[in-house]
């Protein structure tokens, strides 16, 4: 049996970037075991993706030459991460230098990969047909044929399981394994919030955590408001990803704050790069809403919803397929509303009991610890290595 498994990730890290927070958890927790010894190669995809194509070969070239003083290496794939044809490079690169190679999928191929559609029998739509066809093919060629030559391929969850399946993935060589909850310090105080929103002694803050986007509910959580008595207050805490294409998703939360009259009872954090302050105005709160879109949230696990959890925070969200998971798996820390309907989050937020939700995600995030799932993960390294 190898001594030392050492394992060489291609991932974000050091970035403002949710898999890079991801991964950097993943790396610390094994950082304290004895087998495994971790590196984060230098290039992430978020960088390569900026680079001419010369630049993105001497990049990879580099990368395949350092393989050689380790056993696997980790991929964290999400389709955003990489362009064009970037992943199926990567991996032919590995596989010319005859290492390990597993791969972590983030989002679904289900929902990222769009099946080509008729929406008429004139000349345009069947252009419109063919240019779709065309690019279907090619996200094939360059994500899903990659995929099927890798060694382990990491899922969060059945819907992206049976994704990859259906594209034909094998499924002997996909392994399920939850989305881990952080370990969080509790070392840091704050009151920012209670400044911003003149909290009172009756007030109820309730929150949205992470980044800013089209389909984590940011309208819903302003509208659920309205129909909330005036003690409660809602507190954005977060900002805009600089690499998302929804900017202006920011001043359009604004202009429906201000349209309904909600000014004194919202606030936008913006968004905060420290840790231990983002966990510290979680904190604050009484209860954390997730009111994303099911379709998206369907295909994709949320880490913001984990470090609510973490922080011991009641937690409300709407029914998608990962949310109605993450409930069973979690004997119920995450109390789910009957549809996706901003009447019903309002309902569950003035209904649910917030000291025993506190004590099931308390519950839930020691069961779930990132270190727990680190040494998964460690294994997984050692069965690959030891049992080929």
């Amino acid at each position: 049996m190898t001594d030392k498994i050492r394992v060489l990730h291609f991932s974000p890290h050091r970035e403002d970037d949710g898999i890079a927070k991801y991964q950097q958890h993943y790396v610390e927790a094994m950082d304290k075991l004895s087998g495994v010894t971790n590196t984060f190669f230098d290039t992430s995809p978020l960088r390569l993706r900026f680079m001419s194509k010369s630049e993105k070969e001497q990049t990879l070239n580099r990368l395949r030459e350092q393989l050689k003083g380790y056993d696997i290496l980790h991929v964290q794939h999400e389709f955003g991460l990489f362009n064009y044809d970037e992943f199926a490079h990567l991996v032919e690169h590995v596989k010319k230098a005859h290492k390990k190679i597993i791969v972590t999928i983030h989002l679904s191929p289900g929902f990222a990969i769009k099946t080509a559609k008729i929406n008429g029998l004139g000349p345009r739509s069947w252009l419109h047909y063919a240019r779709q066809k065309r690019y279907y093919n090619k996200q094939v060629n360059w994500h899903i044929k990659p995929l099927k030559s890798v060694d382990l391929v990491i899922v969060h969850n059945d819907v992206t399981k049976n994704s990859l399946t259906d594209f034909g993935v094998n499924g002997d060589k996909i392994v399920k394994m939850i989305h881990p909850v952080p370990v969080v310090k509790f070392n840091q105080t704050s009151n920012t919030l209670s400044q911003k929103l003149n909290k009172k002694p009756s007030d109820v803050i309730f929150c949205t955590v992470g980044m800013m986007h089209r389909y984590k509910g940011v309208f819903d959580a302003i509208k659920a408001l309205k129909f909330l008595p005036d003690n409660y207050k809602l507190a954005i805490i977060g900002g805009v990803h600089p690499f998302s294409e929804d900017v202006p998703i920011y001043n359009k939360a604004c202009d429906l704050v201000d349209q309904l009259g909600l000014g004194q009872r919202v606030y936008i954090t913006g968004f905060v790069k420290d840790d231990d302050e983002m966990n510290a105005l979680i904190r604050e709160c009484a209860i954390a809403i997730f009111p994303y879109n099911g379709k998206y949230y369907g295909h994709v696990s949320s880490g913001a919803i984990n470090l609510a959890i973490a922080n011991h925070l009641p937690v409300i969200a709407y029914p998608t397929a990962g949310f109605v998971a993450l409930s069973e798996n979690s004997a119920g820390a995450v109390v789910l509303t009957q549809t996706y309907a901003y009447y019903e989050l309002a309902r569950e937020i003035q209904s649910i009991h917030i000291k025993k939700q506190a004590e099931l995600s308390k519950e839930y995030a020691e069961k779930m610890s990132w270190l727990k799932s680190a040494k998964n993960m460690a294994r997984l390294y050692s069965e690959l290595i030891n049992h080929s």
